[in-house]
């Protein structure tokens, strides 16, 4: 791929691309919540640490358990405020983790692990949302992400609704421009949904999100291939991934995919992106100049990093909960029917 940086014009050029990035990422934070770092120092001093070994400990045993957790914390706070609604049960089906984008959601007993020894140290006073996002957090820089420190002060929901899930979160076949929606309607920017869309450099999708990419990219049925996939990476796609195949799974990042690095701007520059709403980066040109920078830059890691922690904090913002708002439930995943 050519670089961005071979001329002063094209280096010009970028950095009227980062700051226009930039600009649109300090008009999405106009509204910052009631939250605050070390909220619970004084009601429950040293709980993030506990929290830290709490998941230390489930980390080694589980290696995918990381990015089952990030994807945890995201759906949450897309599906209707980062308020640990998504972990609540329903008995007639009818909560945000029955939605069928939630059916591959994992992490609900880990987070009810680490609750139960938060509950032990401090009973009644840290909230189900708080640990959900100190568990993302952990989670990031477990695989070898950045370290940064996480704003407390949520409170629980009580209220879950399948349709605020199937309503919310982006679709994995989305374009920029869907994307870009679904992110404003979370008072989240542009610069966001790029550097957000990296979570992917971790984890696993199961066929049924990519396979219309292999088999029916016109949308008419028609056995038609995306044909901006590369095309060996395609083969191995069609070969591990056969039609009507529900239960298999792939790498969203397939040269790293248990490191938190930009393996998944590399895939996504060499036309390897597992989802469509990934591999529709390339197609934007600010989308695609923020993939360019991250893929020929030599310090593209640490811009990477510290712009991963920033939207970090901007989405754990969502529709929080705060003050009298909500509740700090004993345990997090109870039923609302």
């Amino acid at each position: 791929m050519a670089s961005l940086f071979r001329s002063s014009s094209s280096r010009s050029w970028l950095v009227l691309v980062l700051a226009t990035l930039m600009m649109m990422t300090l008009m999405s934070s106009s509204t910052t919540a009631q939250l605050q770092y070390d909220y619970y120092n004084t009601t429950c001093p040293g709980v993030e640490d506990l929290v830290r070994s709490e998941l230390l400990a489930l980390f080694a045993a589980d290696m995918t358990l990381p990015a089952g957790l990030l994807r945890l914390h995201f759906h949450d706070c897309f599906g209707a405020g980062c308020d640990a609604t998504l972990l609540l049960k329903s008995h007639n089906g009818t909560a945000q983790r029955d939605a069928d984008p939630n059916s591959t959601v994992r992490g609900y007993e880990a987070i009810e692990a680490v609750k139960a020894k938060v509950e032990a140290a401090c009973p009644l006073v840290v909230s189900c949302a708080d640990i959900l996002a100190m568990a993302a957090r952990d989670a990031v820089n477990y695989t070898q992400g950045p370290a940064y420190a996480v704003e407390t002060g949520r409170r629980d929901g009580n209220v879950s609704r399948k349709e605020d899930a199937l309503r919310f979160l982006p679709p994995a076949d989305g374009n920029v421009t869907v994307l870009t929606q679904y992110f404003a309607a979370q008072n989240l920017s542009y610069k966001d949904m790029v550097v957000l869309s990296a979570a992917h450099t971790i984890g696993v999708a199961h066929c049924p999100s990519f396979s219309p990419r292999l088999y029916n990219y016109s949308g008419a049925g028609a056995a038609q291939q995306d044909p901006s996939l590369d095309a060996a990476y395609a083969k191995n796609l069609t070969a591990a991934c056969k039609p009507g195949n529900v239960a298999s799974v792939q790498p969203l990042d397939a040269a790293t995919p248990n490191t938190f690095d930009l393996g998944y701007y590399q895939s996504v520059a060499d036309h390897r992106a597992l989802l469509a709403s990934d591999a529709a980066l390339l197609d934007d040109s600010l989308s695609g100049a923020y993939v360019n920078l991250m893929t020929t830059n030599a310090s593209s890691v640490d811009i990477f990093f510290a712009d991963f922690a920033v939207s970090m904090i901007n989405m754990g913002r969502i529709g929080v909960r705060t003050g009298t708002d909500g509740e700090i439930r004993a345990t997090c995943q109870v039923y609302v029917d």
